[in-house]
């Protein structure tokens, strides 16, 4: 046993010296199936030349016989020194058996030295160029995979999204190309390793090699120390992986680990294939990184550019309405004794219709600016449809004029698990914007439809619609209608965004259409069940 594993270490320290790309590990069966093979070919060779010799052929057929048999035993096995122990045996075996006296080493004919030489020199060169061909043509082949992997991951990191898509596609092309199992772990936005994720082999090892105590710590000081720890590494403890880290321009991004246990240690060539992945990752994680800050930039930018529309607007629209409300206060203030009822009456309700408007104006602001920021509160509770509707009419009732306002309600009450107060806001801004861009007289109507999985709410005119130009862009931010500029008309152009971002978070959608009798409707829908995360399904109850 002690004689086979110093064979097998011979064997592969000397194939790696001659080909660092042929890493196959000849394993104690390997080295007794190529003995056989050489044993059983030259025995062939042996019997066939007998077989020659009785015959009668000359013995020069008998040398080719051996050279050929040595051909065979380089083909089929692995490496130098069985073509070479071939050639040594096809030399003994034809001095024992095809030169007088028979059965015997000696040789009494003086050529026959000079023979051997020779057949031993031609089945060794030949030996060796079979051995050579047979080990080049294998290391094209492992050439030839690793770039294919390597042209794979390329393929992949370019079609990647996000760093959590380039760990992945690296880890099942590393699996492919070391055939081994192989740990990866990048770090967040923190610069804090994640938690590793583990690419097994064919089942070859668990998952929880990479979690014991000793290689945590190897994983930990390979990211702090950018070097290479484990088997055989710069830092060379007794662990059963080889950690090799991700280097950025800047920075550690992370740790590939490779399992090298039963001493399985990876070869140079394998080395300096795994220090290009992992620059092909560093520069794909890099690539995400400055993505992600080019995207956060351009948020920023987005957010000072509405900060500045909104501040522009503010300035140009609260201009007015606070004009009025100065000028009409003024007039009664200084004409308070020679003013009539009715005229002080009228000041005074453009005084509230402009405070009014203001109010609104500044809560749609402030609802924008939590949206904006991410704190716009949804306060979800078992709501009464008709109890939203008729207090949304209520507080629009005031301003309605002489427009007349109908709803067209299901005969079963319908119940829905929502913000009531945001679904009030969203319809008092339909409804408001309906009486604005209508004439006096005209009709308004507000129908809820229930469905199997939606609630439909539709706030609906008879005005002269919407214009083409304004559908696409209705519920962007600061958008105003492009036709009417009287101040009745008047606006900032925030309250139908907000009415979308409130349906939208409601898990609901919005739109906007003309109607094919004339007018508009905004029509917008809210999930009728509640979702898991919420609990109990809904309901609607007959009256």
């Amino acid at each position: 046993m002690e004689k086979v594993k110093f064979y097998e270490r011979f064997f592969k320290k000397f194939n790696e010296y001659k080909y660092s790309d042929y890493e196959e590990i000849k394993p104690e069966r390997m080295i007794i199936t190529n003995a056989f093979k050489t044993i059983l070919i030259m025995s062939l060779s042996t019997i066939l030349s007998l077989i020659f010799r009785k015959i009668g052929f000359h013995e020069s057929n008998v040398i080719i016989v051996f050279i050929l048999g040595v051909l065979f035993v380089s083909r089929s096995t692995d490496g130098y020194v069985y073509g070479i122990l071939a050639a040594i045996m096809g030399v003994l075996t034809f001095n024992f058996f095809f030169t007088i006296p028979y059965y015997s080493f000696s040789a009494y004919r003086a050529d026959y030295p000079v023979t051997f030489a020779i057949m031993l020199i031609a089945a060794i060169i030949t030996s060796t160029l079979t051995s050579r061909i047979k080990t080049q043509a294998k290391i094209s082949s492992i050439r030839e995979k690793r770039m294919q992997v390597l042209n794979k991951i390329n393929k992949s990191l370019l079609t990647a999204r996000n760093k959590n898509q380039v760990v992945e596609f690296c880890g099942d092309n590393l699996v492919d190309m070391f055939n081994r199992t192989i740990m990866l772990t990048i770090v967040d936005d923190k610069n804090n390793l994640q938690k590793p994720s583990v690419y097994n082999f064919d089942n070859q090892y668990s998952g929880d090699i990479f979690e014991s105590e000793i290689e945590l710590d190897a994983i930990e000081k390979c990211f702090k120390t950018g070097k290479i720890v484990g088997i055989e590494a710069e830092i060379s403890i007794n662990s059963g992986g080889y950690y090799h880290p991700i280097k950025g321009q800047n920075k550690i991004l992370g740790v590939i680990g490779i399992a090298c246990l039963e001493e399985n240690t990876l070869s140079e060539n394998e080395k300096i294939l795994l220090q290009s992945v992992s620059t092909q990752i560093a520069l794909a994680v890099e690539r995400e990184d400055l993505y992600e800050k080019k995207k956060q930039i351009n948020l920023e930018a987005e957010r000072e550019r509405l900060r500045g529309n909104l501040l522009r607007s503010i300035s140009h629209d609260l201009r007015t309405p606070l004009t009025g409300i100065l000028g009409s206060a003024s007039t009664i203030s200084d004409n308070y004794d020679i003013l009539d009822n009715d005229t002080k009456k009228e000041l005074l309700e453009i005084i509230y219709e402009d405070t009014s408007w203001l109010i609104h104006s500044v809560e749609n602001i402030l609802s924008m600016t939590r949206i904006d920021e991410g704190k716009l509160e949804i306060k979800k509770d078992v709501e009464v449809v008709e109890e939203i509707i008729a207090e949304s009419i209520s507080r629009v009732k005031r301003f309605s004029g002489n427009h007349n306002i109908k709803t067209h309600l299901p005969e079963s009450m319908v119940i829905l698990f929502v913000d009531g107060l945001l679904i009030e806001q969203v319809l008092i801004n339909l409804i408001d914007n309906a009486i604005k861009y209508t004439q006096s007289d005209s009709i308004i109507e507000v129908k809820v439809i229930e469905k199997e999985d939606d609630v439909i709410f539709e706030v609906s005119d008879n005005g002269k619609g919407l214009s083409k130009e304004d559908i696409p862009a209705i519920f962007d931010r600061f958008y105003t209608k492009s036709k009417g500029d009287s101040l009745e008309k008047r606006g900032i152009g925030l309250g139908l965004a907000i009415c979308k971002s409130i349906i939208e978070a409601h898990g609901g959608n919005m739109e906007a259409f003309n109607n094919s009798s004339g007018g508009a409707t905004f029509r917008f829908s809210l999930p009728a069940r509640r979702s898991d995360k919420d609990g109990y399904e809904v309901f609607s109850f007959n009256s």
